[in-house]
C-alpha cells in the first residue's frame, strides 16, 4: 500500500464530501431565516376574527379531529353560525392559507434536517469534518439553533390556541384532512401545556424589550427532537471555540461576555435539546463563567431576548450556578460601573462633536482611541438597555434605582445613545474617506521623505556645502542610501513596510542626538520633516478594512430594536424642547442598520429566492419604526406654524402708517415678537436640515423618499386641520345674516393668513408648501361636496352635516327660505319682510375670497344634486296626486276650456271649477318647486360671482374657456362622428375637463340645464297652469319692487322661487310642454281682460277681480318667459293689445 496515496485520496474525499454537505447546511440557515421572517409576518397581522370571541363558535381546537361530525352538527341549520363561517372564510383564507404553508415549512425543515444529520452521523467522520471546519461548524450550529429559536419565537409569538384554531379551520375549509405532514403540524400546533401555577412571578417591566417567556421549554423543542449526539458535539462546540472569530474585536477579557454573545444565544436554545446539561452544576458554572457572568437578560435571536433569571428557575444546576452572579452586591456593582461609564463617556463624547474637533487629521491620528470609546459606549448601552428590562422585578429593581441615584434615566440613556450614534457616524465617515485616500497619502507622503532625504544629502555634499562645514561624506552616503530605501518600501507588504519605517525613524532620532546636529537648527528641521512623512507613511499602513469590520461588530445594536417604539416618545419629548436633535435622527436610524442585513446574509449566500420576501418584511419594519420617529417633523412644523400665525395677529401693521413718532419708535419695533418670530423660522431651518440630511443618508438603504413622505403627511394634516378649523366656525346654531358673515370673513382671514404662511415656509423647507396647500384645499372641499351628497341621499337634509360645506348650506338655505324671505331681483338678494338683507352679493363676494372659484363650484355642484333631487321628489309627487279621478276632472277642464288659441264659451265662469281641482293637498308641490327655484337662483347667483371673477382674475382663462366651451358643446356630436374610435376617449378627455374649467369660470347656465330624464305625466301643462292661477290671488303687484308681493304682512311662498321652480320642473320634459304652459296662461290673460274691460257681460258677483288679475298673470308670464329663455314674441303674440301696453 502506498500510504501517501491513501492520504490525497482521503482529502479528495474529505473535500468533496464538504462540498457536498456545505451547500446543504447553508440551504437549511437559510430557510430558517426564511421562516423565521414569515412568522413574525404572520404574528403581526393576525386578524381580529381570531382574536375576539365572535367567532369562537366556529372556531375548533384539535379535538375536533376526534369527532368531527359532531362537530360541523352545531353549524348545519343554524344560520347565524353558518353567517358567521361565510364570513370568515372570506375574510381570512388567506392568511389561513399562509399559516398552513409555515407550518408544513416548519415539520418538512425538521424532517429534512434529521435525515441530514442522520447521514452525517452514519458517515466516515462527517462529522468531524463538519465541526472541524469554521463554516462547517457556523452553518451546523445555525441549522440547529435556528429551528430552536423557531419553535420558541412560534409559541411567543402565536399561542398554542390560536395555532389549533387557525389549522382546524384551514383544514376543514379546505377539506385537506389527509394532508402529507397533517400529523406533525397538529403535533407542532398543539397547546404547549403550563404549570398550574407560575414557577416564579415575574412582572412585565414599564419599558421592556421583545422578552421572552415560555416554561418548560424543553418539551416544546423536544417535540421535534434532533440526534443527541450532533446536540451534545454542538453544544461542546460552542462552548470551548469563537464561532464567529469576534473575540479578537474585544481586545479586552472583561468585554468577552460581549463578544461572545451570539454563540450564547444558540447555546442558549440547544441547551434546551440536552436538558442533562442545565442541570450539570459544574457544566453550566463553566458556560456562565465564560457566556453570563456579567449579564443575565441575554438576546438569543436578534432583539428577542430572555431573563436567565428567570428562564432557568426549573433547572437546578443552571438556576444554581446563575444565582451566584445575581447576588445584591454584585449587580450594584455592574450598575456603578456602567452608570458612572455612561456620565463620563457622556462628557467625552459632547466633546468630541464640539465643532472643529473632530477632523480626518484627528482621527488618524487617534483611530484606537476612537475605537476604544465607541467600543466602550456600546457595551454600556447594551448593559443598561437590557437589563433595565429584566423581568425579574427585584433585579430591575436594582438597576433602576442605581441608575436615579446617579441621575441617570431613560431620558439619559436615549440621550446617550443618540450621542453614540452620531459619534459613530462621524468617525466612521471621516475614516471611510481616509480609506478612500489612503494610497495617495502614502504615495504623498512616501514622495515628500524621499525628497527630504535628498535635499539633506545634497546639503552634506562637497559643493553644496557651507564654507564653514567641513564635507561628510559618510553621512551623505547614509542619507543617499536612506532615500533609496524609502522608495523601495512597499506598501502591500504590511509587516515589513511597518518594521522598515519604525527602524528608520529611530535612526533618524539617534542622529538627532549628533552634536553637529544639535548644533544646526536647519539640518534638525530637514530630519524633523522627514520623521513626519515617515510617520504619515505608518499611519497610512495602520489604516486598513479590518478596522472598519471591527467598527461594524463593536456598534451592531441589534438587540436594540425592541426599544425602539419607547425610544420614539423619548425622542419626541427631546425634540420638543431642542429642535437640533432632528439631525442626529439619520445617525440613530443607521445604528440599527444590521436589523437589516443580518437575516440575509445565509439567504444571499444561498442565492436563496426568499431574498426579496425576507428583505421586504425586514424593510418594511424598519420603515415603520423610523417613520414612527419623523411623525415628530410635520407635527412640530404646524405647531410652529399656529404658533407664528398668533405671532403674526399681534404685530401691529406699522409699515402701513406714513408717519411713526420718533418716541414711539422702541414700540413700534416689537422686539419680543421679532425674536419670537426669528427663533420659530430658525426652528423651521433646522428641521428643513434634518430632512435633507436624513434624505441623503437614508437614501439607498430603505425605500424611503424622506421629502415625498413628508408632503404626504403635511397633506395629511392639512386635511385634518381644513375639517376642523372650518367646520368651528359654523358651530353656532344661530343663522343670522350678521353671524354668517362674521363667520365667513373670520374663515377668509384665516385661510388668507395660512397661505401665507405657507409662503413663508416655501422659501425655509424646499418643499411647495402653496402648490400642496392649494391642492390639499381642493381636495378638501370636492371631497365635503362628495360627502355631503352621499349623506343627502340618506337624511334629505343638513341639518346634521358633517364638514364644513354643510353647515355653510344650511344656513344659506335656512336664510333664503322661500316661506321667511323675498327674492328681489334687481337688489340680487333676499330680504325679510322688514327690507333688512339676509343674503346677496356682498356675502357671495366674500365666500368667492374665501373658498375660491373651487370652493363655489363645489357648493354649486351640491346644490345641482339637491335640485335633481329635488326634481324626483316633484314628479313622484305629481304622479301620486294625478289619481284617476284627478285625470278624469282635469279632462273635463281641458275639454271646457278648449284649445289654447281659442277663448272658452263660459268665459271667465269656466275657471271657476278651479277651486275645486286644486285644493290643500297641492301646497306640497308647490312648496317643493319653491324650493327649486330657491336652489336654481342660488346657482344663478354662483355663477355669476364666478364669471365676474374669472374675468377679473383670470382674464386669458376665461375668454379662452368662453371661446371653447360653445362651439365645441355645439359640435360635439359632428366632432365624435368624424373622429376616429381610438381618439374618441381623448375627445371625451378634452369635452369633460373644459365643462370643468367652464364651472369653475361661471360658464353654465343652470336655469337651461337638464337635471332629470323622466316620462311627463298625463296634463302637465294644463296642471301647471292650473295651479299658477291658484297661486295668483295670494300676491299683489308691487311696482315699486318691481315684482309680485303678499297681501299678507308675512310671505306664504317667495313669488321668484315658485316661477323659476316650474320653469325648471317643466324644463325637464320635452319643449312643446313650456310652449303650452305659455299658451294657456295667454288664454287665461285673454278671458281675464275681456272680463276685466268688457269685452263679456256678467253681472254676476265674481271671486276675483279682473283686472288686478290680468296685471298679474301677465307679470308672471313675462316673468316665466324672461327666466326660462322662451322668446317674449311668443308671449306678446298671445297676449292682448290692451295688456302688453298696460305690461309696457
Amino acid at each position: 500500500m502506498n500510504p501517501s496515496g491513501d492520504e490525497g485520496e482521503d482529502e479528495t474525499l474529505q473535500k468533496s464530501d464538504q462540498e457536498l454537505l456545505f451547500p446543504e447546511l447553508l440551504n437549511f440557515a437559510s430557510r430558517a431565516q426564511a421562516l423565521i421572517s414569515e412568522l413574525l409576518l404572520l404574528s403581526g397581522r393576525i386578524p381580529p376574527e381570531f382574536r375576539g370571541g365572535r367567532y369562537d363558535p366556529v372556531l375548533f381546537d384539535l379535538k375536533y379531529f376526534d369527532s368531527p361530525d359532531d362537530f360541523e352538527a352545531t353549524i348545519e341549520g343554524n344560520g347565524e353560525l353558518e353567517v358567521l363561517e361565510d364570513q370568515l372564510r372570506e375574510s381570512c383564507s388567506v392568511f389561513m392559507q399562509r399559516f398552513f404553508l409555515l407550518a408544513n415549512g416548519i415539520v418538512t425543515y425538521h424532517q429534512e434536517l434529521l435525515k441530514c444529520l442522520n447521514d452525517l452521523l452514519g458517515g466516515a467522520s462527517l462529522m468531524e469534518i463538519v465541526l472541524s471546519n469554521e463554516k462547517g461548524r457556523q452553518l451546523l450550529a445555525e441549522s440547529l439553533a435556528l429551528f430552536g429559536c423557531l419553535l420558541l419565537l412560534l409559541e411567543h409569538r402565536m399561542g398554542g390556541s390560536l395555532r389549533e384554531k387557525l389549522l382546524v379551520a384551514h383544514v376543514r375549509y379546505v377539506r385537506c384532512f389527509n394532508a402529507p405532514n397533517i400529523e406533525p403540524m397538529c403535533l407542532l400546533c398543539r397547546v404547549h401545556p403550563s404549570p398550574l401555577g407560575p414557577l416564579h412571578q415575574t412582572h412585565s417591566p414599564p419599558w421592556s424589550s421583545s422578552i421572552v417567556f415560555i416554561q418548560k421549554p424543553e418539551d416544546l423543542l423536544l417535540r421535534f427532537p434532533f440526534p443527541k449526539q450532533v446536540v451534545e458535539s454542538v453544544i461542546i462546540c460552542l462552548r470551548d471555540c469563537d464561532l464567529y472569530n469576534l473575540v479578537c474585536h474585544y481586545p479586552d477579557p472583561e468585554h468577552r461576555t460581549v463578544a461572545l454573545a451570539s454563540q450564547a444565544g444558540w447555546l442558549y436554545v440547544l441547551l434546551f435539546y440536552s436538558p442533562e446539561f442545565l442541570h450539570n452544576g459544574f457544566v453550566m458554572r463553566e458556560i456562565i463563567d465564560r457566556f453570563f457572568k456579567d449579564s443575565w437578560v441575554v438576546p438569543f435571536f436578534m432583539y428577542f431576548t430572555v431573563d436567565l433569571s428567570t428562564s432557568w428557575d426549573a433547572y437546578k444546576g443552571a438556576k444554581a450556578s446563575i444565582s451566584s452572579c445575581l447576588s445584591s452586591l454584585f449587580v450594584r456593582d455592574l450598575c456603578q460601573l456602567h452608570y458612572s461609564k455612561v456620565k463620563d463617556l457622556t462628557f467625552e463624547i459632547c466633546s468630541l462633536l464640539s465643532d472643529g474637533i473632530l477632523t480626518r487629521d484627528y482621527v488618524l491620528n487617534n483611530s484606537q482611541s476612537l475605537l476604544s470609546l465607541v467600543r466602550n459606549c456600546n457595551i454600556s448601552l447594551r448593559w443598561l438597555l437590557l437589563h433595565r428590562s429584566s423581568s425579574d422585578k427585584k433585579l430591575r429593581d436594582i438597576v433602576t434605582s442605581a441608575g436615579t441615584a446617579h441621575q441617570i434615566d431613560e431620558e439619559s440613556i436615549v440621550f446617550f445613545f443618540l450621542r453614540t450614534s452620531q459619534l459613530e457616524f462621524e468617525v466612521k465617515q471621516l475614516y471611510v474617506e481616509l480609506l478612500d485616500g489612503n494610497g495617495t497619502m502614502w504615495q504623498e507622503s512616501k514622495h515628500s521623505a524621499s525628497e527630504c532625504v535628498q535635499e539633506l544629502s545634497k546639503y552634506y555634499s562637497g559643493p553644496q556645502a557651507l564654507s564653514w562645514k567641513i564635507k561628510e561624506e559618510s553621512l551623505e552616503d547614509w542619507l543617499r542610501n536612506l532615500s533609496m530605501e524609502i522608495c523601495s518600501v512597499d506598501y502591500t507588504k504590511i509587516g515589513n513596510a511597518s518594521r522598515k519605517l519604525y527602524h528608520m525613524m529611530f535612526t533618524l532620532k539617534e542622529i538627532e542626538q549628533f552634536h553637529e546636529i544639535k548644533e544646526n537648527l536647519q539640518t534638525k528641521q530637514f530630519l524633523s520633516r522627514i520623521q513626519k512623512h515617515l510617520q504619515h507613511m505608518l499611519e497610512a499602513l495602520n489604516l486598513h478594512h479590518d478596522a472598519l469590520l471591527t467598527f461594524s461588530v463593536v456598534t451592531d445594536a441589534v438587540y436594540a430594536w425592541g426599544f425602539v417604539r419607547s425610544f420614539g416618545k423619548k425622542l419626541w419629548k427631546k425634540i420638543e424642547q431642542d429642535s437640533s436633535v432632528v439631525l442626529n435622527l439619520p445617525s440613530f436610524f443607521l445604528k440599527f442598520q444590521s436589523m437589516l442585513d443580518a437575516p440575509l446574509l445565509r439567504i444571499s449566500q444561498n442565492c436563496s429566492p426568499d431574498l426579496s420576501s425576507v428583505s421586504a418584511y425586514y424593510s418594511s419594519e424598519y420603515l415603520t419604526h423610523i417613520c414612527a420617529v419623523l411623525e415628530i417633523i410635520p407635527v412640530m412644523l404646524f405647531r410652529i406654524l399656529d404658533d407664528v400665525a398668533s405671532t403674526f395677529q399681534a404685530l401691529q401693521p406699522f409699515h402701513l402708517l406714513n408717519r411713526i413718532e420718533k418716541d414711539r419708535l422702541q414700540d413700534f419695533m416689537q422686539l419680543d415678537q421679532q425674536f419670537h418670530l426669528t427663533k420659530a423660522f430658525g426652528q423651521i431651518s433646522t428641521f428643513s436640515q434634518g430632512i435633507l440630511v436624513a434624505s441623503q443618508t437614508l437614501h439607498g438603504l430603505i425605500n424611503l423618499d424622506v421629502k415625498n413622505w413628508l408632503e404626504s403627511k403635511v397633506r395629511e394634516e392639512l386635511l385634518k386641520r381644513f375639517d376642523n378649523r372650518l367646520k368651528s366656525f359654523f358651530l353656532s346654531s344661530s343663522v343670522g345674516f350678521e353671524d354668517l358673515e362674521m363667520n365667513v370673513q373670520k374663515m377668509a382671514t384665516y385661510i388668507l393668513s395660512e397661505f401665507h404662511l405657507m409662503e413663508y415656509f416655501q422659501g425655509l423647507i424646499h418643499i411647495q408648501w402653496t402648490h400642496i396647500w392649494e391642492e390639499e384645499f381642493t381636495a378638501f372641499l370636492q371631497d365635503s361636496a362628495q360627502k355631503e351628497r352621499d349623506d343627502y341621499v340618506q337624511v334629505n337634509d343638513f341639518s346634521s352635516a358633517q364638514t364644513f360645506l354643510g353647515h355653510l348650506l344650511h344656513r344659506i338655505l335656512k336664510l333664503t327660505n322661500p316661506s321667511q324671505s323675498m327674492y328681489i331681483e334687481p337688489m340680487s338678494g333676499w330680504f325679510d319682510a322688514a327690507g333688512h338683507e339676509l343674503l346677496g352679493l356682498r356675502f357671495f363676494d366674500l365666500l368667492e375670497s374665501c373658498v375660491g372659484p373651487v370652493g363655489m363650484a363645489s357648493l354649486d355642484s351640491l346644490l345641482a344634486f339637491i335640485i335633481m333631487n329635488k326634481l324626483e321628489h316633484a314628479l313622484k309627487v305629481l304622479k301620486s296626486l294625478l289619481d284617476a279621478r284627478c285625470l278624469e276632472d282635469l279632462q273635463m277642464l281641458d275639454v271646457a276650456l278648449g284649445p289654447a288659441s281659442s277663448l272658452p264659451l263660459l268665459g271667465w265662469s269656466s275657471y271657476k271649477q278651479m277651486a275645486k281641482f286644486v285644493d290643500m293637498s297641492w301646497e306640497p308641490w308647490v312648496e317643493s318647486l319653491a324650493c327649486i327655484g330657491q336652489l336654481q337662483l342660488l346657482r344663478c347667483l354662483i355663477a355669476l360671482k364666478l364669471k365676474s371673477a374669472g374675468k377679473v382674475k383670470a382674464s386669458l382663462v376665461s375668454s379662452a374657456v368662453d371661446g371653447m366651451l360653445v362651439p365645441v358643446s355645439f359640435q360635439n356630436d359632428k366632432i365624435l362622428k368624424g373622429i376616429r374610435k381610438e381618439n374618441s376617449k381623448i375627445m371625451e378627455l378634452l369635452h369633460r375637463e373644459l365643462s370643468k374649467q367652464g364651472m369653475l369660470c361661471g360658464y353654465c347656465t343652470p336655469l337651461q340645464t337638464l337635471y332629470i330624464s323622466e316620462e311627463p305625466p298625463p296634463f302637465l301643462s294644463r296642471c301647471a297652469s292650473i295651479v299658477t292661477i291658484s297661486q295668483l290671488p295670494r300676491y299683489v303687484l308691487d311696482t315699486h319692487l318691481s315684482t309680485l308681493t303678499s297681501r299678507m304682512k308675512k310671505v306664504p311662498l317667495d313669488f321668484s322661487p315658485v316661477v323659476i321652480g316650474l320653469g325648471t320642473f317643466l324644463r325637464q320634459f320635452n319643449p312643446t310642454y313650456m310652449v303650452q304652459y305659455v299658451q294657456y296662461m295667454c288664454q287665461y290673460i285673454k278671458i281675464a281682460a275681456e272680463a276685466a274691460f268688457g269685452g263679456i257681460d256678467e253681472t254676476a258677483k265674481r271671486p276675483i277681480e279682473p283686472m288686478p288679475e290680468v296685471l298679474k298673470s301677465a307679470f308672471w308670464l313675462l316673468h316665466f318667459c324672461k327666466h326660462m329663455g322662451i322668446p317674449e314674441e311668443l308671449a306678446h303674440s298671445c297676449l292682448p293689445p290692451l295688456v302688453s301696453v298696460l305690461q309696457a
